[in-house]
């Protein structure tokens, strides 16, 4: 074990330790999102890796036999995982703690792999970052990303590192050799290459900004032509498209995650994302529409002001299936949420029907408070424009409603609004709340700008005793009008950033509310929310859909458009839970978008009975189908079977369209052993009485016809070999295009490589050109001194501590048999002395530069000259050897 050197020690724990770590930590992000079902935390892939590769590299540093090390390790890893194995876990968990412990022990293997690898071989980084980069690319691919932003997050980390790399190995390799070395210079020099790298990366995305956007619309718009042409024929699918290209080119993509925070421009799109049937009426003619809601925020980062989720709060009060991974017709059920919505009072069941067109269909959108989720077909006719629907059940509070009867004529909604608040003047106050709940719900940041907002709150609201009044005040605050009589607040899609020069780091918060008062729903969001917080009054923002009543011969049907993506406040009133309270001024342009064409969607034919259950015989010729049934829907009561008592049920499938997801396919390409739901529209099934609950299910169901006659059939994907070429193409664009990009991005990665290797040979060339043609003497000793080093150094001869006049006697001259020694003496009396050059002097260094090459150049073949020269380490090492010296 040899003497420890705290000083390498030390400096490569910080410049290549800690930087590998840190390089590490967007590919594990994204490798945690990809084993999220796994529920792999992030924080502790991060955390397993740093473990692993400082706990090498300390212990590698100091020559520990690695085999030895690394034997004990694995050994250490298969014990604890053999007591995993044995411990009495149930599958379900066994499957989870296994899977996680796997997924670690992997990441803290590599990382004690890296740390040894760092400590003993010299190019092992640049391998690294390479290997990192190709990861990337293959989780690109793997994951099907389609955002263009995660996609340069994911892999220019990886390109800098190569960067980064090469430098700090060279300059580490210099510094080592130094009795004496001035730190403060060595940290600069790479803070300072660290910011030129990361400056001319942020130069090129800004540059690149428009080009960005045009790649991320052609993938989205190539998922989008797939989806849409999926159930059209070909002369169809080329019109639809064209039709789609024509409106993708009208308006931005839509984003959701714009309306987090506060920006100097928010882009809208105009696409139609999805309408739905709320079945929610102020009285027999007047709908009362409510906020379409994705997910609560509660948690405010000031420094970039912007709203996130709280990584520490269990979201309970929110239920987010997945609604294509519920069977057809059958129903995901969470009450649970209900007993944290805190509604005990004027509550409904509200049902709405949800139509998906431009919204991903694994997104659950749905009025608060959800609690049920039910996937129905969608009519042929429509199939054109919706790919998914479903029902939601929603307890929706009685004095709730959404943004436009803020701004209505109609006597029924102003007295319905009246009451509304006549009732919540009456409600408990915040005294028996829990006292957890309300310093969760009213903490405000610290700060000069959080105080200025709640001196305001307490001027606007002075003289309100009741919470409904507050917020009333504040609400006719946003209203109001200015000197002019011009309204105070503008709602803009381009607030603008702060308009004071002398504050470089100026809040656009600050600027909204005490300046230029512009700006869209999450400028209103944000600041009432600190307005009603400083009061006490528990608040959060809820982002969604804002639902607007444009259509008047279909009440109770709504429309959502890219551009009704929205930010709102939801205030916690005691017994009545959380009511939506939004204080964004008119946003006539969301209001007032384009009239829904068309008719609503025709609801589907009223299933009588549902099947699922295991296919276990198929007979073409007859058109049958023998299924082991598990769960049954019979008239809207479900009826669930234990493994004790399945059902083997034979169906007519004559008149039946199956599925495989929502491809049509044959009878015959149904396979044994899947999963099917069986749908029957039969109208005499809806006659057969309900189940008594002293009967036998073998009882009861000889009420029904044998076979059933089934109208559609839905079985999962079929695998992608077994579609025609046509389809497979289709599927397979969207991730072509990721695909081509990921190539390109490759491909720049290998143009960056090879014109590092070019670099040396440029350098060479330009010395040489300089030795060549100096007429001043002067400036051509130079020039030679400069290229004689050069060369030396790609030879793999560097001059490193050695003096220049030692170097030339005892190394250079030797070796090759110049006259290097004679030259560096007339360089430095040229260069530190008074007195005037020889004539055999002036000539020796009009002469050195052929004669000196040439004897160099002998001594190496043509290949051995071409290889040293094209290695880029060894000239960043020759560029740092000129400035850092003893």
């Amino acid at each position: 074990m040899r003497k420890i050197d705290y000083k390498e020690l030390t400096l490569g724990l910080l410049f290549l330790i800690l930087p590998t770590i840190l390089i590490m930590y967007p590919l594990l992000d994204f490798l945690s999102e990809y084993y999220s079902l796994l529920f792999v935390n992030k924080h502790v892939l991060i955390g397993v890796f740093s473990a692993g590769i400082i706990t090498a590299y300390l212990l590698h540093k100091t020559k520990i036999r690695f085999l030895i090390i690394f034997g004990l390790l694995l050994l250490i890893i298969n014990i604890l995982y053999s007591s995993i194995s044995a411990s009495s876990f149930n599958e379900f968990d066994a499957y989870y703690v296994a899977n996680r412990f796997k997924i670690n022990t992997s990441i803290f293997v590599f990382g004690w792999f890296s740390g040894f690898a760092i400590s003993r071989w010299r190019y092992y980084l640049i391998v690294f970052s390479i290997l990192l980069t190709t990861l990337s690319v293959i989780l690109i691919s793997d994951m099907e990303m389609s955002n263009v932003n995660e996609m340069i997050w994911l892999v220019a980390p990886t390109v800098l590192y190569l960067f980064y790399v090469l430098f700090v190995k060279e300059l580490l390799k210099t510094i080592q050799k130094q009795e004496k070395t001035n730190y403060v210079m060595v940290v600069g020099r790479i803070l300072l290459f660290s910011l030129i790298a990361l400056f001319l990366f942020w130069s090129t995305i800004q540059l690149l900004d428009s080009k960005i956007d045009h790649i991320q619309n052609e993938i989205t718009q190539g998922q989008s032509d797939e989806s849409d042409e999926e159930d059209s024929d070909g002369e169809n699918k080329d019109k639809d498209k064209d039709s789609k290209d024509d409106d993708s080119s009208s308006g931005a993509k839509f984003n959701l995650d714009d309306y987090l925070g506060l920006r100097d421009r928010l882009n809208v799109s105009e696409e139609l994302l999805f309408c739905a049937n709320i079945d929610n009426f102020i009285n027999p003619t007047t709908p009362n529409p409510q906020y379409i809601t994705l997910y609560h925020l509660n948690q405010y980062n000031p420094t970039l002001e912007q709203f996130e989720v709280d990584p520490d709060s269990i979201v309970r009060d929110l239920f987010l299936p997945n609604p294509t991974k519920i069977p057809q017709y059958f129903t995901q059920v969470n009450d649970s949420v209900l007993v944290y919505d805190k509604m005990e009072r004027a509550t409904k069941e509200v049902k709405s029907t949800i139509y998906i067109a431009g919204l991903s269909p694994e997104v659950f959108v749905a009025p608060s408070t959800a609690y049920a989720c039910q996937p129905i077909s969608i009519e042929e006719e429509f199939k054109k424009d919706y790919k998914f629907a479903y029902n939601v059940f929603s307890e929706v509070s009685e004095l709730n409603s959404a943004y436009f009867v803020y701004n209505t004529q109609d006597e029924s909604i102003i007295n319905y609004q009246e009451n509304r608040y006549r009732t919540l003047r009456r409600a408990k106050s915040y005294e028996g709340e829990n006292e957890r709940f309300m310093d969760y719900y009213t903490e405000v940041p610290e700060g000069e700008l959080y105080n200025k907002i709640g001196h305001l709150a307490d001027s606007l609201t002075k003289g309100d005793n009741t919470t409904i009044d507050k917020i009333l005040s504040i609400r006719n605050y946003f209203l109001s009008k200015d000197e002019k009589g011009d309204p105070l607040y503008v709602y803009t899609l381009t607030p603008g950033k702060p308009t004071d020069p002398n504050i470089p780091n100026a809040s656009m918060l600050d600027e909204f509310m005490f300046n230029t008062h512009r700006g869209y729903c999450t400028y209103f969001a944000t600041s009432s929310l600190f307005m009603l917080r400083s009061l006490g009054i528990p608040t959060r923002v809820a982002v969604g859909f804002m639902t607007v009543d444009r259509s008047h011969k279909t009440p109770g049907w709504y429309w959502f458009y890219g551009d009704q993506g929205h930010a709102w406040t939801q205030v916690y009133i005691p017994e009545y839970g959380w009511l939506d309270f939004d204080m964004t001024v008119s946003n006539t342009d969301a209001e007032q978008s384009p009239q829904p064409d068309g008719t609503p969607p025709t609801p589907p034919t009223k299933e009588t009975y549902v099947g699922k259950g295991v296919i276990t015989e198929v007979d073409t010729l007859s058109k049958t189908m023998q299924v082991r049934v598990d769960k049954m829907i019979i008239n809207d009561n479900g009826i669930a079977l234990d493994s004790t008592n399945l059902l083997d049920m034979s169906f007519d499938v004559n008149q039946a369209k199956v599925f495989a997801g929502e491809q049509p396919i044959a009878l015959k390409n149904v396979k044994l052993g899947d999963t099917a739901v069986m749908v029957s529209f039969d109208y005499k099934l809806g006659r057969i009485r309900k189940k008594y609950n002293s009967e036998t299910i073998e009882n009861y169901m000889k009420l029904f016809p044998d076979p059933i006659t089934i109208m559609e059939v839905h079985v999962p994907k079929i695998e992608e070999e077994k579609l025609d070429d046509a389809t497979k193409e289709e599927e397979d664009s969207a991730m072509k295009t990721i695909t081509d990009w990921s190539i390109y991005v490759l491909a720049a990665i290998l143009l960056i490589l090879l014109v590092l290797m070019l670099l040396p040979i440029c350098y060479y060339l330009w010395l040489s050109k300089k030795a060549k043609n100096h007429s001043s003497i002067t400036k051509l000793s130079e020039a030679n001194y400069k290229n004689a080093h050069f060369i030396l150094n790609q030879m793999g001869i560097p001059r490193d501590h050695q003096t220049p006049m030692v170097y030339a006697r005892d190394v250079v001259d030797p070796k090759f048999g110049t006259h290097f020694e004679a030259f560096v003496k007339t360089y430095q009396k040229l260069k530190y002395s008074e007195d005037q050059l020889t004539n055999a002097e002036v000539d020796l260094i009009k002469e050195f530069h052929s004669d000196f090459n040439q004897k160099v150049f002998s001594k190496y073949s043509k290949s051995q000259r071409f290889f040293n020269f094209i290695k880029p380490n060894k000239w960043i090492h020759y560029m740092l050897n000129l400035n850092l010296k003893k």
